[in-house]
């Protein structure tokens, strides 16, 4: 499971979800109900219990090959 961010294509609405598996193709966006979405990368980290919005592992906002991230 993970935590990720899309955008709806249909509002502009950016949203975060736990996605696992099973219910990925059942996403929505919380805003218009519209199914169509897609997911954002922005090349930062997003380790959960992160303040900074990045792995304390990092040393800068893009970590491609950061271990703490992934």
């Amino acid at each position: 499971m993970a935590i990720l961010e899309f955008k709806c294509i249909e509002c502009g609405e950016r949203f975060d979800e736990l996605v696992n598996a099973s219910n990925r193709d059942k996403l929505e966006c919380p805003k218009c109900k519209s199914k169509e979405i897609k997911q954002i990368y922005e090349g930062k980290c997003n380790s959960l219990g992160s303040t900074s919005g990045k792995s304390s592992s990092c040393s800068s906002g893009n970590c491609g090959g950061c271990s703490g991230c992934h």
